[in-house]
């Protein structure tokens, strides 16, 4: 044991058992990973590095004397074990890897060395709880900064030590806070005893792509339905006619919606297309004056795809979840810049917050076609607190678009990879890429090197190899979007998770004053226009999400749907569209799951209604499994020519934003056939030790007995009662039923 003590006082599916496998613990690379610092524990007796070098920030690691918040660090026990120890003698707030925590301690560090199995241990420092752009601001810079606190943290005390720094306080809520301040605080802002991770405060924005240059290209303005064969919204690509035949419709469900406003903000006067399907509105953008009006356009467009019912096209333009009800929630606001007024979003300052009024009102479904001014697939404070909603809130399902910054900056002919934006980077959400649509007329008809953008960067320069170049954006059902974000995430996880149509989406127009027609893809007509990005994309998947749970509740019974069986149901049945829609060039690099399309396209037919003698069986495993448990499944493969898919999906407990690696729990599935080989998850020959999605694809069987397995590799933080991760199991295949 190596103690730090220089900082203070010292399908026939047949669930055959659960079976306790002596497969140990998990083990330790001997290293802590914080983003800011890798802590070579079996070498050091204290942190390498300090603020010391740098200008503004002079305080050291060594946190104020009375700071209680410690990283422990564990070694030959399981996660799960050590971590009853801790809470014997401590708060224990968050899992750190490799084999680690941060505690907060009720007494004194003389309690932690009686601890067994105790490798190390060293105060939680400033330095660990700023992000590395923060590290180099000078004392002089201005800075909008979210502040986050622990969990069941005093967050009264801890706002009152906040509020006597210089700084001015724009918003708080129960862990976050969002702040102005200058640089010359910021080291005084984390020896604050509670506060977990600061980081710059980033602008939301929509995930529509706006199209310059319209002149160039061939807007389609006709009223003529008879062209569209069900393809305008993009529904029809989703397959969802399966479910309608089925009398699934969503008519059980409410889809809740953040985003720009509704029409004209008058329940009164609704486009037909959504009157009397509107439960609830909320004015969170304009709560002064109490508006909730579409002077943008977006979020009525993105309601129609959701679940407009097509009354003004009759039916031709049809959202997924078209019997579903709607709880919305407008965040537009006017805002003032450079000595104008723009239109703009305003969001609460923790993302948790939009989530907690739609569950209140029966919403089990969040589609939110935003996201955050970044895009290099960072996990931060944002991603953590939708991380955490779902994991108090197991069948919650949060939707969001994976961003619109897609970029060919070498010129190659292939996207660049790593834009994925925040918070779809959150483990537990669903991240929603865009493929293309199917519509040759209307709309958009021009090649990607002559479509402008939204910014500074000009089509060549960011879509000018080829063969993006000369693509069109709705010609190929196999195509992604060139503007869709890709994956994987900073830390190395596969996102997006799915894709659904995201170019040339027709749908609700809004009849506020104040929309500009030349923001959108062209208009149709007075009811209806075209718009693209991956914000078309997300409201596609949320009625899709919306007509599973009803399927699961209406035909299957289930009393208690998680939102890990949702995900799993549909990236079960996705179509995988490598290798893209270029014969003599490969869009999408691997089968999936790959980094363009995720685990691939929505295919609502194929997830809940295959076509026999293709079968479905679903595993909803509340329980669970904890460390070194395992859960067996024997299978019996009467129909070899049927392609086997196995997918597993559990919603993970919320990390850290200050560390490298978001998964906290791991759990691993494999599929053993006759002859004892073993296939592992995505794509790998060994064991996923970072996605909290795993699944295996075999599209070579024989007829007789695959056995699957579902092990707790390592569970930390399992849940409260139990100390076991649930998880959702979703087979498919020409099995036995």
């Amino acid at each position: 044991m190596k103690l730090n003590v220089l900082f203070g006082a010292i399908f026939s599916v047949l669930l055959i058992n659960v079976v306790i496998v002596n497969h140990g613990f998990s083990a330790s690379s001997g290293n802590l990973y914080f983003k800011n610092s890798i802590i070579e524990t079996e070498k050091i007796s204290a942190l390498a590095q300090d603020w010391a070098s740098h200008e503004t920030l002079e305080a050291t690691i060594r946190p104020a004397k009375s700071s209680s918040y410690y990283i422990v660090q564990f070694e030959g026990i399981s996660g799960s074990a050590f971590r009853k120890q801790l809470q014997k003698i401590s708060d224990v707030k968050r899992y750190v890897p490799d084999n680690g925590f941060i505690i907060k301690l009720k007494g004194t560090a003389l309690d932690l060395e009686r601890l067994n199995h105790l490798q190390w241990y060293s105060h939680y420092g400033s330095y660990l709880k700023v992000e590395k752009t923060l590290l180099n601001l000078s004392k002089d810079s201005q800075v909008t900064l979210n502040i986050h606190l622990f969990s069941d943290e005093d967050s009264e005390r801890v706002q009152k030590e906040v509020l006597a720094l210089p700084i001015q306080v724009l918003e708080t809520s129960r862990t976050l806070m969002k702040a102005q301040a200058p640089g010359s605080v910021l080291s005084k802002i984390a020896a604050v005893e509670g506060v977990e991770w600061i980081q710059k405060a980033k602008e939301p924005k929509l995930g529509i792509i706006k199209v310059e240059n319209v002149g160039q290209v061939e807007v389609q303005r006709r009223n003529d339905f008879d062209q569209f064969d069900g393809y305008a919204t993009g529904s029809k690509v989703l397959n969802a006619d399966a479910l309608y035949s089925a009398g699934i419709r969503g008519q059980s469900e409410k889809i809740a919606i953040t985003d720009t406003g509704l029409d004209r903000g008058r329940l009164d006067s609704l486009p037909r297309d959504l009157a009397g399907r509107v439960d609830k509105t909320y004015s969170l953008g304009r709560p002064s004056v109490g508006q909730w009006d579409d002077p943008v356009g977006h979020g009525t467009h993105v309601a129609g795809l959701a679940l407009g019912n097509g009354a003004l096209s009759q039916g031709a333009v049809r959202g997924v979840a078209y019997e579903a009800r709607l709880i919305f929630q407008s965040v537009f606001r006017w805002i003032s810049q450079r000595g104008k007024v723009e239109k703009g979003m305003v969001l609460p300052t923790a993302v948790d917050k939009l989530f907690e009024i739609s569950y209140n009102d029966g919403a089990r479904v969040h589609s939110n076609s935003w996201q955050y001014d970044t895009g290099a697939g960072q996990y931060d404070v944002q991603s953590s607190l939708v991380d955490e909603f779902v994991w108090n809130h197991p069948d919650f399902v949060p939707v969001f678009a994976a961003g619109n910054s897609g970029m060919d900056l070498d010129g190659d002919g292939l996207i660049d990879p790593a834009s994925i934006a925040v918070p779809s980077t959150a483990k537990n959400c669903i991240s929603v890429g865009a493929s293309e649509n199917f519509m040759l007329r209307g709309g958009i008809q021009a090649p990607w090197s002559i479509l402008g953008t939204t910014g500074s960067d000009s089509p060549a320069s960011i879509w000018g190899g080829e063969p993006i170049a000369s693509d069109l954006p709705s010609d190929s059902l196999n195509g992604i979007a060139a503007f869709s974000s890709r994956g994987p995430t900073e830390d190395g996880r596969i996102k997006p998770d799915i894709v659904a149509p995201g170019t040339n989406n027709l749908s609700l127009k809004s009849k506020a004053d104040e929309v500009d027609e030349n923001e959108s893809w062209g208009t149709f007509n007075d009811n209806y226009i075209f718009m693209g990005g991956t914000s078309m994309s997300t409201p596609l998947v949320a009625g899709a999400v919306a007509l599973v749970r009803q399927y699961y509740e209406q035909v299957e019974k289930r009393n208690f749907i998680s939102s890990a069986l949702v995900k799993a149901t549909l990236i079960n049945g996705a179509q995988d569209l490598f290798p893209g829609q270029f014969q003599n060039f490969k869009e999408i690099e691997t089968t999936r799951p790959n980094m363009q399309e995720g685990f691939g396209r929505v295919d609502l037919g194929a997830s809940l209604l295959p076509s026999l003698p293709r079968v479905r069986r679903s595993i909803d495993d509340t329980q669970g499994v904890g460390e070194g448990e395992e859960r067996t499944y024997s299978l019996k493969v009467t129909h070899p020519q049927e392609a086997l898919r196995v997918t597993l999906v559990y919603s993970d407990y919320p990390s850290s934003p200050s560390v490298v690696r978001a998964l906290v729990n791991d759990l691993d599935v494999t599929i053993q056939d006759a002859s004892g080989k073993v296939f592992f998850p995505n794509g790998l020959s060994e064991a996923d030790r970072l996605n909290n999605v795993e699944n295996i694809d075999l599209d070579t069987v024989r007829a007789g007995t695959y056995t699957v397995r579902v092990r707790g590799v390592s569970v930390p933080v399992g849940q409260e009662n139990s100390g076991k991760q649930p998880f959702a199991l979703v087979i498919s295949g020409g099995i036995e039923l």
